[in-house]
C-alpha cells in the first residue's frame, strides 16, 4: 500500500502542473483580449474625434471666405482644437459646377475645387495617426456669378 501512495502523489503533482499551466494560459489570453478591446475603443474614439473635427471645420461659416481667398500658390491651414484635428486645404482648380442656378444649362455656377487633408493627433491615447482626405466643390458667391 505504501508504494501506491507514492504513485498517487506523483499523479497529483502532474495534474497540478497541467492545471496551473492551463490557468496561466487562460489568464494571459484574457489579459491580451482586454488590451485588444481597449485599443479598439481608443481607435473608435479617435475616429469619432476626427469626424467631429471634420464637421467643425467644414461647417464653419468662414470656410467660404477661406476658399474664396485662396490662390494656387498658397495652402490654408485650419484647426478644430476641440477635436485635436488640423486640416490643410489646397486649391485644385476652378470650373463650372454640375448644378445651375436654374434648371437649365444656362447660368452655370462657377466653382472652386478644394482638397482638404485632415489629421488628428491626441497624445493622451495609445492609438495615433488618424487622417482623412476630402474634396469640396464650393460654388462662388452669388455676386460673383451674376
Amino acid at each position: 500500500m505504501k508504494s501506491q501512495q507514492g504513485v498517487t502523489l506523483f499523479i497529483v503533482i502532474i495534474i497540478l502542473v497541467v492545471v496551473t499551466s492551463l490557468a496561466a494560459a487562460v489568464i494571459t489570453e484574457t489579459r491580451l483580449g482586454q488590451n485588444a478591446i481597449g485599443l479598439t475603443q481608443e481607435k473608435l474614439a479617435n475616429e469619432q474625434e476626427i469626424l467631429g473635427g471634420v464637421e467643425s471645420i467644414v461647417s464653419d461659416a468662414t470656410l467660404i471666405d477661406d476658399i474664396m481667398g485662396m490662390d494656387g500658390d498658397n495652402d490654408v491651414s485650419l484647426s478644430a482644437s476641440a477635436f485635436n484635428t488640423n486640416a490643410n486645404m489646397t486649391l485644385r482648380g476652378e470650373g463650372y459646377c454640375k448644378r445651375s442656378t436654374t434648371a437649365s444649362s444656362i447660368n452655370l455656377i462657377q466653382c472652386r475645387y478644394v482638397r482638404i487633408d485632415f489629421n488628428q493627433q491626441n497624445d493622451a491615447r495609445r492609438v495615433q495617426g488618424n487622417s482623412m482626405t476630402s474634396g469640396i466643390e464650393q460654388p462662388f458667391l452669388a455676386a460673383k456669378n451674376n
